[in-house]
């Protein structure tokens, strides 16, 4: 785990964390789990064969199975393609005050697995913004991309928090 915060820091605001590390981790996954949850949008970042960054805002899930997030994609994506070439990939959540910041890295695949398919597909409610849909393919017309969340950091700048849960955390803070 990794902590920072400014001596200065308020300790009684509501938006940090107090307590311990286990306390921080677990405060950290909950609020990863909150804004990942598929009424908002996130950031997803993957990186192509040039090493060039390609972000764009998409839906997410995060469901009981976290520390894993979900969202669905055009088969025929080139985020699919920079994810075969470099399953590296970061997703950015924020509050709708725009002043907590959720950075989760991770390792993403695409699954073929028919069952998580259809539970990601049932779960997410919005799929309005999924144009996608739209296209005529033999397929099933989406594809499925799933991260497995390696650390997620917190961010509050207007406190100077900065706090990192690791892979290792995530599994703890969900028993807390």
């Amino acid at each position: 785990m990794i902590f920072q915060r400014n001596p200065n820091m308020n300790p009684s605001n509501p938006q940090a964390p107090n307590g311990s590390e286990t306390k921080h981790a677990a405060y950290v996954v909950d609020l990863a789990k909150k804004l990942a949850d598929g009424n908002r949008p996130g950031i997803f970042a993957t990186v192509d064969e040039a090493g060039r960054p390609h972000l764009r805002w998409m839906a997410t899930l995060s469901l009981q199975d976290f520390p894993v997030l979900y969202t669905i994609t055009s088969p025929a994506s080139r985020k699919i393609e920079h994810i075969e070439r470099n399953p590296q990939v970061s997703w950015m959540f924020t509050n709708e005050e725009m002043n907590i910041i959720i950075n989760i890295n991770g390792n993403a695949r695409l699954t073929n697995d028919f069952g998580t398919m259809n539970r990601v597909w049932k779960m997410l409610e919005d799929k309005s913004k999924a144009y996608f849909l739209n296209i005529k393919t033999d397929g099933p017309g989406f594809a499925v991309i799933e991260t497995e969340v390696e650390d997620i950091e917190c961010v509050v700048p207007k406190y100077d928090f900065r706090f990192v849960a690791q892979h290792d955390d995530l599994v703890l803070g969900q028993s807390v």
